[in-house]
């Protein structure tokens, strides 16, 4: 073997390992992104949005609550007023 061909192969050996480091880097660079994407979607027990309270809570006005105030008889015994303010309660007037 000559200098030459000694040479010629270190060459050819070079190029060969420059060619697999630059696969291994654009898979590297493939997976890295796949991973990343990944996690961008993946959702991480985000707390669930509050619910917001309508702005009028507890204040009878709406339907509901009108109509039971309507429905009072000042001579109910004890057990209807117990369940008219039960229901009260139920239907947060």
């Amino acid at each position: 073997m000559t200098i030459e061909d000694v040479a010629e192969k270190a060459d050819a050996w070079s190029e060969a390992i420059k060619k697999i480091i630059k696969a291994i880097t654009a898979a590297g660079v493939a997976t890295a992104t796949a991973i990343g994407a990944l996690l961008m979607w993946w959702p991480f027990g985000s707390d669930p949005e509050p619910e917001i309270p309508p702005l009028l809570q507890g204040t009878g006005y709406g339907a509901q609550c009108s109509q039971l105030y309507n429905t009072i008889d000042h001579n109910w015994t004890e057990q209807q007023w117990t369940v008219w303010e039960k229901l009260k309660r139920d239907l947060d007037c």
